[in-house]
């Protein structure tokens, strides 16, 4: 499984995401169900998903990219799925190449584990899938022989001579809210898939999480947290709205969200003091003021940057706990 997701919003958060969602059998199992075809699906053993450890991307391309791995039966023979994120935001032509390369790379390691050096069976068959989330509809070839420079006079006479390896491509800029609440997700995986289509660069994340407040109350308090952070950090989105319309989903959304909003405080202050001062944590307090009161006045702005660390932390938690005045936060002029 691929999925490529927008390159403006760094790797990173993609990434994190990802990783703690579609590492667990359950999730990446749903969206198998969702895109295979129900033959397939039929005879792989997605109750028995395994997640395998490594990773098989070029050095070059982790920034951008992140795979998981796991292995199965198909029909009762061993099997793999693989699982791998794209932050591109438009299609990548040599996709199809890139996946056979990788597939190369899990086919080795396969071999080179000590249970098969003396076997002569056959090499286990890989499933890939590509989700793809950009800003274009999906364009680049998904079968490899489609990359093949061969003149249209001799296609008949090389056929055999041109190797053919496709990939399952799910295309989520075709696919709307309506089709993704059809499919067979689990709600922590139709939630990350909507975060990821919907959130980069987003003003105000919470005008359309309303709409998926039901699978919002189903997600557990973990994965809440890295949703949360998903959206606040890839988005421009005030942290307090979130926290806020967290509070309407229920209690354990609403602790999830101030986890988020300490966390990126703690940021704050961790960046401050790595520099010996408060001012990481004053710009991030600031930002965060203006984002809910609009422009401050520049006898605030300097009480703020010159604030110790500790005042900003006192400031910071007022903020988040629902403070709705600056003189309530750092008190009065």
């Amino acid at each position: 499984m691929v999925t490529e997701g927008e390159s403006s919003a760094g790797g990173q958060p993609h990434d994190a995401l990802f990783r703690l969602v579609f590492g667990d059998p359950d999730n990446a199992g749903s969206e198998l169900r969702s895109v295979l075809p129900p033959d397939l699906i039929a005879h792989i053993d997605l109750d028995g998903l395994v997640l395998q450890e490594g990773t098989f991307i070029d050095d070059a391309l982790r920034h951008s990219q992140t795979d998981v791995l796991f292995a199965t039966t198909v029909h009762g023979r061993d099997a793999y799925l693989y699982v791998l994120i794209e932050h591109q935001s438009t299609p990548d032509r040599l996709m199809a190449l890139r996946m056979l390369g990788y597939q190369l790379r899990i086919w080795e390691r396969h071999l080179a584990q000590p249970e098969q050096r003396s076997r002569t069976r056959p090499l286990p068959l890989i499933i890939p899938v590509v989700i793809y989330q950009g800003r274009r509809q999906w364009i680049a070839p998904t079968d490899l022989a489609d990359l093949i420079d061969v003149d249209q006079d001799l296609v008949g006479a090389a056929s055999d001579l041109v190797p053919r390896f496709t990939y399952l491509l799910d295309d989520l800029t075709v696919v709307d809210d309506e089709a993704l609440r059809a499919r067979p997700l689990t709600a922590t995986a139709r939630i990350t898939f909507v975060s990821f289509v919907h959130a980069p660069d987003d003003s105000d994340v919470t005008r359309w999480l309303s709409d998926w407040a039901d699978d919002l109350a189903a997600i557990d308090y973990e994965r809440l947290v890295a949703i949360f952070n998903y959206l606040v950090r890839v988005s421009v989105t005030p942290v307090e709205n979130v926290v806020r319309f967290a509070g309407t989903v229920g209690a354990e959304a609403r602790e999830a969200a101030m986890t988020t909003a300490d966390q990126l405080i703690a940021q704050g202050r961790a960046e401050g003091e790595a520099r010996g001062e408060a001012r990481g944590q004053a710009r991030l307090l600031m930002r965060m003021l203006t984002s809910k009161f609009g422009e401050l006045d520049p006898d605030v702005r300097a009480r703020v940057a010159h604030a110790t660390a500790e005042e900003i932390g006192v400031w910071s938690d007022r903020l988040v706990q629902g403070a709705v005045s600056i003189e309530e936060i750092v008190g009065p002029q």
